[in-house]
């Protein structure tokens, strides 16, 4: 509820800023409207307090401090307006899998895990625990419920030196998630092995249903999935997974023109291990990556 609420708090304060923004443009042309820091935006529509009002500061008195909440809704819009990339993406603490590659059923639920018990989607998550669609074992591996479980140590650390970030790098997270329709992790495949991957959604206007009943159709979705890695032999590999109604289609790129070769001698095993598990390719591409 904490989390909620200072998200809420941080949207209500970017939403005031733009309004407060797109006001100063229809009063001003836009060459003569100076940009001003979301801070100051804020600052600016903060009430004023009259001068008598106001206490008398002297050498000794203290200096203002921020409150632990403010610190952390400061952290929310500061790496809302900055977009840092590596803030944005979901930091894998351990390797996926170890040295012996697993079933490729472990590995599908290994990386669906992954991303699901990320915290990402933990508010939907508790809705469906609310209607007895996911049982409570599932919730209690979230952070978020790791965090209320620790809500004693989190408390007695922020009082010693201040508010646990990782909240507020995680609502930061959980706002563009569902902003870009997009999802970003880094980590390791197995010990040793960089991994990055990504997952999309996209919509394709008036396609799933077209021609029935005279209307458009409703959107259409299409999922991407995508992974790159560094391999010590094979040098740097890329696969995009694309995902339109029942087809799927793949596209490998390798940086190097032997690694590419390599890989094509392999596609057949691919092709049939797609076919045994219900999901047939409908187009593999295994191309050497332009520079």
């Amino acid at each position: 509820a904490n989390a909620a609420a200072q998200a809420a708090a941080s949207a209500a304060a970017l939403a005031g800023a733009a309004a407060a923004a797109q006001a100063a443009d229809g009063a001003l042309p836009a060459a003569a409207v100076k940009p001003q820091s979301l801070a100051a935006t804020l600052l600016g529509k903060a009430p004023l307090t009259p001068a008598n009002e106001l206490p008398d500061l002297d050498p000794s008195t203290p200096q203002a401090t921020l409150s632990n909440t403010a610190r952390v809704l400061t952290t929310v819009l500061n790496t809302a307006q900055g977009g840092n990339a590596q803030q944005l993406a979901l930091i894998g603490k351990s390797a996926l899998f170890g040295n012996a590659a697993p079933a490729a059923e472990q590995l599908a639920q290994k990386l669906q895990d992954t991303i699901s018990q990320s915290g990402l989607f933990y508010e939907s998550h508790v809705t469906e625990w609310a209607k007895g669609e996911r049982p409570l074992t599932e919730l209690m591996r979230e952070p978020q419920m790791q965090r209320m479980l620790q809500s004693g140590e989190t408390a007695a650390r922020a009082a010693a030196s201040g508010p646990d970030l990782s909240a507020a790098q995680l609502i930061n997270q959980q706002l563009h998630t569902h902003e870009q329709g997009r999802v970003q992790w880094n980590g390791e495949a197995w010990p040793g092995q960089p991994m990055q991957w990504e997952i999309r959604r996209e919509q394709r206007e008036g396609r799933k249903n077209e021609g029935q009943d005279g209307g458009d159709g409703e959107p259409e979705q299409i999922w991407r999935s995508g992974v790159r890695f560094r391999f010590p032999m094979l040098g740097a590999v890329s696969a995009a997974v694309t995902l339109i109604g029942g087809q799927v289609h793949i596209q490998v790129q390798a940086d190097d023109g032997d690694t590419a070769d390599t890989l094509r001698a392999y596609a057949s095993r691919l092709e049939q291990a797609m076919e045994a598990a219900g999901a047939p390719l409908s187009s593999l591409t295994i191309a050497q990556e332009s520079p």
